[in-house]
């Protein structure tokens, strides 16, 4: 026997439960600052130990490049997100980009239901077109460079 609407009830508690539970938020942004981290650390470790070998130094610049690919354009669309902001905003919103924790802020901002009326786009937006723009621009073409190697 199924009762009409009760999924959708049982879908809406559990996001309210996710939403509000703050050890729960906490683990989720904990995890992905550390996951992002590692990820960062990996890309510069494997890169420096493509510069260590002479046959390897292109297959480094085609990493480095995708990492500054994925910086440019996230630090575009960040700009573009934000046109309605202040300078410092803009510059803060960059540097989270520079320092590779823009995953962990998105996770936060999403997972705490932040909302902002000036922004172009909403903050699930905003995550799942800045996962987009590393997916495309620097996890799958790096993934293929280390697979070549």
């Amino acid at each position: 026997m199924e009762v009409e609407g009760f999924e959708d009830f049982m879908v809406v508690v559990a996001n309210s439960l996710l939403r509000d539970d703050k050890l729960g938020m906490v683990l989720r942004v904990g995890v992905g600052a550390v996951l992002s981290t590692i990820d960062a650390l990996t890309d510069f470790y494997v890169i420096s130990s493509y510069y260590k070998s002479e046959e390897l130094v292109s297959q480094a610049n085609a990493l480095v490049v995708t990492i500054a690919t994925n910086l440019a354009i996230q630090i575009t669309f960040a700009t573009a997100q934000y046109q309605k902001k202040s300078f410092s905003v803009k510059t803060k919103e960059a540097l989270i980009c520079i320092f590779f924790l823009r995953p962990v802020v998105d996770a936060y901002r999403v997972s705490t239901s932040d909302k902002d009326d000036e922004l172009a786009v909403s903050r699930l937006s905003e995550l799942i077109a800045n996962r987009g723009i590393e997916l495309a621009t620097e996890s799958i073409p790096g993934c293929v460079i280390q697979i070549y190697v």
